[in-house]
């Protein structure tokens, strides 16, 4: 109850973002974990999770299989917007499947605005292609999906930041998306992401 108290006093006192986020992935991909959900609380409250969508029926790959088994390992992560590269880190490891991290990680963080950042996380070792200081524009590949940090198995994390330090997000909104409804049918997205939606980018 706590939690959820404290959740609703940061949404009501975050300003509007007046950043347009896209989707930061090409094709269709799956929202396996939302806002203020597992390891989603607290300074992570408002984070996403992310992997490629696959068949009902696709069995998850067995403990001691690859990272290349699993269809996020190696997919292209993309800037969500225009900004500069804050924060970037490409030098840690790929952890094994299901064997959490006790690292931070690589990851990038783009400031796209006063108080606006985004934050891209788990991604593989020696993928990241951008630094501190430099610019990225809204599609840009910045890295590539890994398995690093506190990960049990590859997937996207994205956080919408209000702060770097420390490390908080805000809730965000995405433009330009699409949502897959229960009858098969693509229809547009309403901007607020949810756990287990499929989502793919439009232009």
């Amino acid at each position: 109850m706590i939690a959820l108290v404290t959740t609703l006093i940061a949404v009501a006192a975050t300003p509007p973002q007046v950043t347009r986020l896209s989707l930061p992935f090409q094709g269709i991909w799956g929202v396996i974990q939302g806002f203020d959900s597992g390891s989603h609380v607290r300074y992570a409250a408002f984070a996403l999770d992310f992997v490629p969508a696959q068949p009902k029926t696709t069995p998850a790959p067995r403990p001691g299989a690859p990272l290349a088994a699993f269809a996020c390992y190696g997919r292209p992560v993309l800037a969500p917007a225009d900004g500069t590269v804050v924060r970037a880190n490409g030098d840690a490891r790929d952890w094994p499947a299901y064997q959490k991290g006790s690292d931070p990680g690589n990851y990038v963080i783009i400031q796209h605005a006063p108080g606006e950042y985004s934050e891209l996380r788990h991604l593989r070792h020696g993928s990241v292609q951008v630094k501190a200081g430099e610019r990225v524009r809204r599609g840009q590949r910045v890295a590539a999906c890994g398995n690093s940090g506190n990960a049990k198995t590859p997937h996207l994390h994205i956080g919408f930041l209000g702060s770097v330090d420390p490390i908080a997000t805000r809730p965000m909104v995405f433009s330009h998306y699409q949502v897959l409804g229960p009858d098969g049918r693509w229809g547009p997205g309403q901007g607020a992401l949810r756990e287990k939606q499929i989502v793919r980018p439009v232009p």
